[in-house]
């Protein structure tokens, strides 16, 4: 069942597993409070999952930057980039790209977060430059505690 959740507090909890997985990347963040009615634990993987990518694309040294505002989430990197022909199938289940099949994952990590988008009646999409990094934005809609 879905509950008020502050999406900035389900963004802070992922962020703080995924920096402790890692030393190799810097964390910038900058994080406002808005309602979305939800399942926490769905939107608490969704978001580790952009993360975990941003992290595993992102060269040592690199950052990964997140926002919160107004039920947008997203999630940056200064890694590679996905090539637009990659970046048509990104969300497809057990897709993966050609630069990333000797890495560790099964491809499930994208199609998970566009299904709990879905779920939420929400939206995810991809913005990607080669050799400038890429940037997930997840948007869900917002409640107000009236309607919560």
């Amino acid at each position: 069942d879905p509950e008020p959740l502050d999406l900035a507090d389900v963004v802070r909890r992922s962020l703080d597993r995924v920096q402790l997985r890692t030393s190799e990347v810097e964390f910038v963040s900058e994080l406002n409070s808005c309602l979305v009615l939800g399942d926490s634990q769905s939107l608490e993987r969704a978001i580790t999952n952009l993360l975990d990518n941003a992290v595993k694309w992102s060269p040592a040294g690199g950052t990964v930057t997140t926002t919160v505002t107004d039920g947008v989430v997203t999630v940056s990197d200064n890694g590679p980039g996905i090539s637009p022909e990659a970046q048509a199938h990104v969300f497809d289940r057990f897709w993966r790209a050609d630069e990333a099949r000797t890495l560790p994952g099964s491809g499930l990590g994208l199609s998970i977060v566009k299904r709990a988008a879905n779920r939420h009646g929400g939206s995810v999409h991809v913005e990607s430059t080669l050799n400038q990094g890429s940037t997930f934005t997840l948007t869900l809609p917002t409640t107000t505690v009236d309607e919560a």
